[in-house]
């Protein structure tokens, strides 16, 4: 992650736009269900409802881009280096991926199931005493039941401790 990027992050607490342009491709199917219910609309009887599962399924996939670019902020009280917080993190079962001390990044792995491909979440170093959180799914599940909530707890229990 450059310098630019990591500035913009603990700016705005979410990770740049730029980064989830390929997600956005995504939006094209509730516009074509829209369109579809718009371009019948007073002819056919179910064009209301193209039209309404169009939007509901639009303001779904906006909020799963949106909750996959934010960071949760966490301070403690520890005096801990960034390479302690990932053992200390590893040590409850997570996989460590990538621990740069110089950065103050950490990306672990959650553990994955055959239901569940899994989390990974990004942890930044912004100050002796406070982290920045990011959880974004392995894959693309459909719904990940509110893991990001899950993993923050997670982390911040261990590093309360």
């Amino acid at each position: 992650m450059d310098s630019k990027t990591k500035k913009y992050i603990v700016d705005n607490l979410r990770l740049p736009l730029r980064q989830y342009v390929s997600h956005y491709f995504a939006l094209f199917f509730p516009f074509i269900l829209i369109y579809a219910g718009l371009s019948k609309y007073g002819e056919d009887d179910s064009a209301s409802t193209l039209i309404i599962i169009g939007i509901l399924v639009l303001l779904y996939i906006i909020f799963r881009i949106e909750s996959e670019r934010r960071f949760k902020e966490l301070v403690f009280d520890k005096d801990l280096s960034t390479s302690e917080i990932g053992k200390l993190i590893e040590s409850n079962g997570w996989t460590l991926m990538a621990n740069s001390n110089a950065d103050g990044i950490i990306k672990l792995n959650t553990s994955s199931s055959s239901l569940d491909p899994g989390q990974t979440v990004t942890i930044m170093r912004v100050t002796k005493e406070k982290v920045l959180i990011n959880t974004q799914p392995n894959g693309r599940a459909f719904f990940t039941f509110f893991k990001d909530i899950l993993n923050y707890n997670r982390v911040k229990k261990i590093l309360e401790k």
